[in-house]
């Protein structure tokens, strides 16, 4: 069986087309694009003129992901350096390009986030994490919130039980101990976006 009908053709000339979540229609190069698995699989059974439908993306965040994905085709995507020493992105991401692509407003961060995760695009995916994580660095809760837009919907006894905890966590990991990977959600799972105390630039 031939692996797919895209193989059918010379990849480096096939361009697809992607059916947003608002409507839209965005072409981009396969070759580029497969990094995303859900556009992989479907192009192993249909033809390049057929739309990829996209449900979960927008047109604006999909902008954003062909972007990455063509300024990153054949190469390898730059690690995070970690743990994280400083609240500057270039400290943790040695690519002045990538620096400035994640340059972005809180709301726009959090979209991309979630269609990273749609689209099994880990190695951004990543990447905003840390984006986001560097963010909080050196920052209490209040200015977290802040940064964040993020509404404080806990109530008094809840918070007081939060605080409790991270004391006494401390005590036993001090903040210089702890290598935690950069990663935020806010919801209980990332593809809850109904769940979710970020705001959305939708």
């Amino acid at each position: 069986r031939v692996h797919g009908i895209i193989q059918m053709e010379k990849k480096e000339e096939v361009e697809i087309s992607m059916m947003t979540s608002d409507g839209q229609k965005l072409k981009a190069n396969y070759e580029a694009m497969k990094i995303c698995k859900p556009i992989e699989e479907f192009m192993k059974d249909n033809k390049p003129d057929v739309d990829i439908p996209l449900p979960k993306v927008s047109s604006n965040t999909l902008k954003k992901i062909i972007e990455f994905c063509l300024q990153y085709n054949n190469k390898s995507v730059p690690q995070v350096e970690k743990p994280l020493k400083s609240n500057k992105l270039g400290d943790a991401i040695k690519d002045e390009w990538l620096c400035k692509f994640l340059d972005i407003a809180p709301a726009e961060m959090y979209d991309l986030l979630m269609a990273c995760d749609y689209l099994v695009l880990k190695g951004l995916e990543e990447l905003i994490s840390c984006a986001v994580a560097v963010k909080l660095v050196g920052k209490n809760v209040d200015e977290m919130r802040k940064e964040f837009g993020i509404v404080n919907d806990f109530t008094p006894d809840e918070e007081k039980e939060l605080k409790d905890f991270f004391v006494w966590s401390e005590e036993l990991w001090p903040q210089s101990q702890l290598h935690l990977p950069c990663l935020l959600y806010t919801s209980p799972s990332p593809r809850d976006a109904t769940l979710s105390r970020m705001p959305s630039s939708a």
